[in-house]
């Protein structure tokens, strides 16, 4: 496989990320698993390795985990395969399903995509009519970038804590990974939306959303409707 040098792959780092999150249960579902859906199709679009498909696969008959990344899918599809999930490694907007989903997810993914609002366009086009659609993204409000300080500095003050929680051995993992040039790279590449910015866009194209703010990030659901709107009828 060849390695990639773009900053915002998760292909030169898949093994470590995966480790990193699963030392953090629950970060990226607690949210999504609080508001109680069940239903027969879910999509999680920037599914990485499998974590949420695999909280999903407990409330929903079929899952799919879609994602950019072959080794984060491969990792995916080895350590989180359950009965009627699915990973592909796929672009958002290429991915097309005319049965559609009763949920629509995406977890901290939408701020890769050059065109946001065409991701959010398509995401809202899988949905079928009465199902939820459930966002969420990073934020920052003073600049689009945070610096690396907001990443390393509460790594390294939050270190005590994390080796009391998981022992020094995965603690010390954790506060390396932080402090990993690949990640860093990574981190200071993304570009985020204001909380007014994200309200806004999100707002615009799914009218009536629910926004919960979730400290680093902001979450929107949004419940489709059960009839397309109606054009104006014959005069």
């Amino acid at each position: 496989m060849t390695e990639t040098t773009d900053p915002q792959s998760f292909d030169r780092f898949a093994r470590d990320y995966d480790r990193f999150v699963s030392l953090l249960p629950g970060r990226n579902t607690a949210w999504l698993l609080g508001l109680g859906l069940k239903g027969e199709r879910a999509l999680d679009a920037g599914c990485g390795s499998g974590h949420a498909v695999e909280a999903l696969s407990g409330h929903f008959e079929e899952v799919v985990g879609l994602d950019l990344s072959v080794p984060l899918i491969e990792i995916a599809r080895t350590t989180r395969a359950r009965p009627r999930t699915h990973y592909i490694v796929e672009d958002l907007l290429a991915l097309e399903d005319k049965n559609g989903f009763d949920l629509v997810y995406s977890h901290t993914m939408l701020h890769h995509l050059k065109d946001c609002r065409a991701g959010l366009e398509h995401l809202k086009s899988l949905a079928r009519p009465g199902a939820t659609v459930a966002l969420v993204d990073n934020v920052c409000d003073f600049r689009p970038t945070p610096p690396r300080r907001a990443y390393t500095w509460p790594a390294r003050w939050n270190f005590p804590r994390e080796a009391r929680r998981l022992g020094l051995r995965d603690a010390w993992f954790q506060l390396r990974f932080w402090h990993s040039r690949p990640w860093l790279a990574h981190l200071l590449s993304d570009r985020y939306l204001s909380r007014a910015q994200f309200r806004e866009l999100y707002g615009s194209v799914f009218p009536g959303a629910r926004f919960d703010d979730l400290g680093f990030a902001l979450a929107m659901v949004w419940t489709a409707p059960l009839e397309p709107p109606q054009g104006p009828g014959p005069r």
